[in-house]
């Protein structure tokens, strides 16, 4: 805290800062005199404590001259969020206790919990939208999903699935600003990429961009017309060049000069991209029977049960009722195949199954077997055990679909439960009927002292608790994938290895990500401490950088890699989007590098490195928790 008396004579002020949010500040409250024109400067400890998130603080001076200024002060875990999810099953006239006193072992003042009931398996709509609307990466993919529930969730759906609240205007905007965003990763022939590179447009990705356009157009948003006339002249154009190159008797010939080179058409996926462009078009009435009755031939080739159902609504659409019912027994028959291949749909037998059962039931077809779709979903979640563990296409989808169970729900019959709710100092009982999924918000001491459930209906009971947050303790490296290592140089390129840094020192650091999959779509991420700042956010252009070398690479060569898709230089974390090769493991090994400053003086936890296949998030890296760094005051060497 900087003091300049400027009052003209002496002052003796009394200096207080305070906090409610759980900081521990050091030597607080301040006695000193200042002399007219004498500048000061007071140095206030401070500790994390039990705040977390944005915590409030508060200084107050008196004396001659009373001042009060408010600020805040941003604190976050340094261990990665995770969920947990456990499920129960409730006979009638059964009762049941959950208490978990430890919060699943997360640090308290980051956990949040609910309870989802219902009788049939419920699906956790509310985990589901609440990650989509934080989910904090934005490629065209991500953009769309994380929009999607603003087209849909207006104040009555929050209120039944206990979600934040938005007025229409607010969705609105935020619409608007995630259309803008998305009009910006167009290329000049209509089609989409995924990072806003104009020449790697993907046929999936467009086709998923149009059929968010026309969602949002069909519940009344403000969609640029000619976006979406440009979408779907690609998507035309697209699908009847990629269906007249498809191979015919099902074969599959990886040639260099097949059409399964060809990767912005989903190489082997190609199909089921294909088809997902003709149920688009069918929306608009303008998909050419005869392209799709070419493609219902070539149906052998599909990799998954969606891309028959997308091909036979496709044909429904277009008013071929009798390939549509083939193609949609079909979908609803066929397993995914190959399911850690990359296919270039983005998808997963959870995604899959969940959006098969919504479009499905969105378009009143009764396709035998198409209830076994919901036990498909329901046992991919219990496989999974987390929604931590799902991309933002299968959360959207367990959204979606969800949505649809809550609206088929709403005139069956009622069930009902007793739920006793117990704290420190009081027990509360209610008895509840509903007619489809309730979720209901838990208090953390309800979760400690213990929630009690009977059933007193005719009707078994389904529920799943979900708690979120930090782990108090920092989980255990993870390198059965992906190996990652940190390590920090100085502005010469010489190793810093474990002695402190001087504020103001200026530190280059070196991400070595070696895979051992193939990931098509990995993310890595390095928070940093919160002694650093990231100094240049435009490291890829180089800046005197090429005059370094690191372990024998160049860091400004390294960053403008061609497998690097993105890069982003924020203020807590640094974050690349990137294709990663797991053949002839050493030499696939990447480096990736930023440069940062040291800004703040103390002891800070490190945040490990975490890279995950952005669409596969169960495949994942996890580094070593790299202890603290220190930063001391003074001018560096």
């Amino acid at each position: 805290l900087d003091l300049h008396n400027l009052s003209g004579e002496a002052q003796r002020l009394e200096v207080e800062l305070s906090s409610t949010g759980g900081l521990d500040i050091g030597n607080a409250r301040r006695n000193i005199t200042l002399q007219d024109q004498q500048k000061t400067t007071l140095r206030f400890p401070i500790a994390s404590g039990s705040a977390f998130g944005l915590v409030p603080i508060t200084l107050n001076v008196a004396g001659g001259v009373k001042l009060k200024r408010e600020f805040a002060l941003q604190v976050q875990a340094a261990t990665p969020r995770q969920q947990t999810l456990r499920r129960y099953a409730l006979a009638p006239g059964e009762n049941l206790e959950i208490r978990d006193a430890t919060l699943g072992g997360f640090l308290p003042s980051t956990t949040t919990s609910h309870l989802t009931i219902s009788d049939t398996p419920p699906l956790d709509v509310k985990s589901a939208v609440h990650g989509l609307l934080v989910y904090p990466y934005g490629c065209a993919e991500q953009t769309t999903s994380t929009a999607y529930p603003h087209v849909f969730i207006g104040e009555e759906e929050a209120k039944a699935f206990d979600l934040k609240s938005f007025s229409r205007e607010e969705r609105a905007r935020m619409l608007e600003k995630a259309i803008a965003r998305l009009g910006a990763m167009q290329a000049p022939n209509g089609g989409f990429s995924l990072w806003g590179n104009a020449g790697n447009y993907e046929y999936w990705l467009s086709a998923y961009v149009a059929n968010f356009l026309l969602d949002a157009r069909e519940q009344n948003f403000a969609v640029p017309g000619h976006m979406q006339q440009q979408a779907t002249d690609f998507l035309l154009k697209g699908l009847q060049e990629g269906v007249a190159t498809l191979p015919k008797g099902g074969k599959v010939s990886y040639d260099e000069n097949s059409v399964w080179r060809d990767y912005r058409y989903a190489g082997p996926g190609r199909f089921g991209v294909l088809a997902y462009g003709a149920y688009v078009l069918a929306r608009e009435s303008k998909a050419p029977l005869s392209t799709l009755r070419e493609l219902f031939d070539s149906r052998e080739l599909a990799h998954s049960g969606l891309a028959h159902v997308h091909l036979g609504l496709a044909l429904h659409l277009m008013g071929d009722e009798k390939r549509a019912q083939t193609a949609l027994a079909e979908g609803v028959a066929q397993e995914r195949r190959f399911n850690d291949y990359w296919w270039g749909d983005y998808g997963s037998d959870l995604r899959d199954a969940a959006l098969s059962y919504m479009l499905l039931e969105r378009h009143k077809l009764d396709v035998r077997g198409k209830e076994n779709l919901i036990a498909l979903i329901a046992s991919e979640l219990d496989a999974r055990g987390r929604y931590d563990y799902t991309s933002t296409q299968e959360k959207l989808a367990v959204f979606l679909a969800g949505r649809q169970m809550l609206a088929n729900a709403a005139d069956g019959a009622p069930w009902e439960i007793d739920l006793t709710m117990k704290t420190d100092d009081k027990t509360s009982t209610r008895a509840l009927t509903h007619t489809a999924s309730l979720v209901q918000g838990l208090d953390l001491a309800n979760v400690r002292g213990g929630i009690r459930v009977k059933n007193p209906g005719d009707k078994k009971l389904y529920l799943e608790l979900a708690l979120a947050g930090s782990p108090a303790k920092m989980p255990a490296a993870r390198n059965d994938v992906v190996e990652l290592r940190r390590k920090l140089f100085d502005a010469q390129g010489k190793p810093i290895g474990n002695r402190s840094l001087k504020v103001g020192e200026t530190v280059i650091v070196m991400l070595e990500v070696i895979p051992k999959v193939n990931i098509k779509n990995a993310l890595v991420v390095d928070h940093i401490p919160a002694g650093l700042e990231i100094e240049n956010f435009n490291l890829v252009q180089g800046e005197a950088m090429d005059v370094v070398q690191i372990e024998g690479e160049n860091p400004a060569a390294a960053m403008q890699g061609s497998d690097i898709q993105h890069v982003e230089f924020r203020e807590d974390r640094f974050a690349a989007a990137l294709s990663l090769n797991s053949s002839n493991y050493r030499s696939s090994a990447k480096k990736l590098f930023y440069r940062a400053k040291a800004v703040t003086p103390g002891r800070f936890v490190f945040p490990p490195t975490y890279a995950e296949d952005m669409y596969r998030p169960n495949v994942y890296g996890l580094a070593e928790g790299q202890g603290t760094l220190t930063v001391v005051g003074g001018a560096p060497r």
